[in-house]
């Protein structure tokens, strides 16, 4: 048996860091304050759902996902289906429900 290593500086793209932990990614930091407070709306309805169907949340949706969506604001159910990881079954069941979540309060001027 033989295998060929090659080694790369710095991480690869989707490699897992060292220890196998993701980093803690801050939201509050990352997204605008219009932003954060319907991503903090859409992970109060992922908890509710969670336990209702007694999983994990990031079952029903990763924050990660919650974030695209918000960054895209997303309002339609293909625009959910183009945020990794939420394919057909995903947007069949919680679509509706994230589509009436995903709305932005206007910025007052």
């Amino acid at each position: 048996w033989s295998f060929c290593v090659e080694y790369l500086d710095g991480a690869a793209p989707g490699a897992m860091p060292v220890g196998g932990r993701v980093p803690k990614v801050d939201y509050k930091e990352m997204l605008k304050p219009e932003e954060f407070e319907v991503f903090s709306r859409l992970r109060e309805w992922r908890k509710t759902v969670a336990e209702k169907e007694g999983v994990p949340v990031y079952v029903v949706l990763s924050n990660e996902q919650l974030a695209q969506m918000v960054r895209k604001r997303v309002t339609t159910k293909s625009g959910l289906k183009e945020i990794e990881g939420v394919g057909e079954a995903r947007v069949e069941k919680y679509g509706e429900a994230l589509l009436e979540r995903l709305v932005f309060n206007p910025v007052p001027a």
